[in-house]
Parts: C-alpha cells; sequence; structure tokens
C-alpha cells in the first residue's frame, strides 16, 4: 500500500502566501492513483494555534485530497510543547483543532500487515491531562497491534541528533519524554518513526534502531545557519512510503513549480525564527 505524506503545508485563511504550493501538493498526491491513504504530519495551518478561521479553512482543504486522509497537529496548529512558549499547547487549543479535524492521536491498520500510530507530538512533556491520556492510549494501541508491525507519526522529531540531547522543545521532544518513548519502541520493536517539522528529508536506518525518516514541507525552507546542528537535506515537496510485507520504501517526491523560499527571507513578517537552543 502507498502512503502520502503532506508535511507543514502553512496555509492560511487571511494570509495565502503558501497555498499555492499546497494545492501542488495536492494535485501531486492526486495524480498518484496508487495512493490508498494520505496522511498530513502537522502545522497544516498558517497559524490555527491562534486564529480558528485557519483551522476552518485547513480542514476545507483536506477535501480536495482524494483519498482517504488522517491528519495530526504541529506546534502551529495546537501551540507548543514547552509552557513558557508565547503559544503553549492548552485545553482550548486541542479542543479547537477537535472541533475541526476530530482525535489528535489516532491508529489505522489500513496498510495489511502494519499498524500507523499517529501522535500529537505537542502535548509530549507538556503537563496536560491529555499528555497521560495520550501515553495510556499509545501503550494500548502498541499491546493489542497483534502481529502487525507498529510505525509511529508524530510532527515533531525525536531528536536532531541523538537520544540524549539536551532538550529543545522548540525542535525537538523533550530529554526525558524522549527517553519514555524510546522504551516503548524499543519494547514493542516499532518499525519506523516518521515526522515533519524540520522541513528538510532524512532516511536513517542504523542497527537496533528504528527507522527515521523526515519528510519534506511543501511550504518554505531554512537556512542552515538558522537553525541547530542536525543531519537532512532540504527538499520542497511531498513523500510516498510504499509498505510492503516486511520493509517500507520511500521516495521523496520534489514538485516543479513550487515557490522555493525561505522562512528568513521574510524576516519576521511570518514566524519569528526560535533561537537554535530553544
Amino acid at each position: 500500500m502507498k502512503i502520502a505524506i503532506l508535511a507543514d503545508p502553512h496555509i492560511g485563511s487571511q494570509n495565502d502566501i503558501f497555498v499555492e504550493n499546497w494545492k501542488a501538493a495536492v494535485k501531486t498526491v492526486n495524480g498518484c492513483d496508487d495512493v490508498g491513504l494520505a496522511i498530513v504530519l502537522g502545522d497544516l495551518t498558517l497559524d490555527g494555534a491562534n486564529l480558528e478561521a485557519d483551522l476552518a479553512f485547513g480542514a476545507a482543504e483536506l477535501k480536495e485530497i482524494t483519498a482517504p486522509v488522517l491528519v495530526l497537529p504541529g506546534n502551529h496548529d495546537v501551540g507548543d510543547i514547552a509552557s513558557d512558549s508565547v503559544q503553549p499547547a492548552n485545553e482550548a487549543r486541542l479542543a479547537a483543532w477537535e472541533k475541526h479535524f476530530g482525535a489528535w492521536a489516532w491508529h489505522s491498520d489500513a496498510a495489511e500487515g502494519w499498524r500507523l500510530i499517529g501522535l500529537n507530538s505537542q502535548i509530549i512533556g507538556s503537563g496536560l491531562l491529555a499528555e497521560e491520556q495520550q501515553w495510556a492510549a499509545l501503550e494500548r494501541m502498541l499491546t493489542e497491534r497483534g502481529n502487525r508491525k507498529p510505525v509511529l507519526f508524530l510532527h515533531m522529531p525525536l531528536f536532531l541528533e541523538d537520544w540524549n540531547e539536551a532538550d529543545r522543545p522548540a525542535w525537538a521532544l523533550k530529554t526525558q519524554d524522549r527517553l519514555r518513548l524510546q522504551r516503548l519502541i524499543a519494547e514493542h520493536g516499532v518499525f519506523a518513526v516518521i515526522s515533519g517539522h524540520m522541513h528538510r528529508t532524512l532516511h536513517l536506518r542504523q542497527k537496533d534502531e528504528p527507522v527515521l525518516i523526515w519528510t519534506p514541507a511543501s511550504s518554505f525552507l531554512a537556512r542552515d545557519e538558522s537553525m541547530p546542528s542536525q543531519p537532512g537535506k532540504e527538499l520542497l515537496g511531498v513523500t510516498l512510503l510504499d509498505f510492503g510485507k516486511d520493509d517500507i520504501s520511500v521516495e521523496f517526491m520534489a514538485i516543479d513549480g513550487l515557490m522555493k523560499s525561505y522562512i528568513e527571507d521574510y524576516k519576521g513578517s511570518i514566524y519569528r525564527s526560535p533561537a537554535k537552543t530553544a
């Protein structure tokens, strides 16, 4: 089964700067007639964490995808992990997401022999009641999977360089929560972890570790000098994952005609860039 991943569209109801790129990404996915499922890996909206109109706009745009769609929230949809952020994840933002998209965590057995598990990365380490509810749900989804191979999907990556790196909640999961997730990944033999957020691609295989896949954005790129040290390559486009019996084939698809821009070029008019250590 082929699954299309659309990540970090950043589409807004009041600022349409990245909407044409999104439409081109959707057209590309719709043109792949063997895609059985599409997953949007967060930051669907430009500012859904603060503008409910952006959530409504994003929900309407998902209807343009012809395949069945699953969607996860990102930091610009429901807020940041860190409670001292200018827009922390909270109950009100989660409720607004649920109003327009339904559950912010889910599982699917659509790919034969696989269990796909979607997590809300933005509440991992938040201290919200929803966080412990999600941990409990994750354990159930893993223990009740039968002989299906588990794969995790979330917006933010586990880490940028290694499991034990310091907290940088603007960029990756916090260390304590990452290690808690690592234990579950090892215990249940999670095959792969697929994430967005970094606006670049990575396909990393290491012995006794889950396959790590970072998926490209359709919206914009970021310059290396503005970001903390991390692997991967810049690309605007979408990702195709082909789930076979025992492995996942990965194709990162560049899309001709996308507007190529870097977030730094907007000089803070769209987003303020977080510090490298944030």
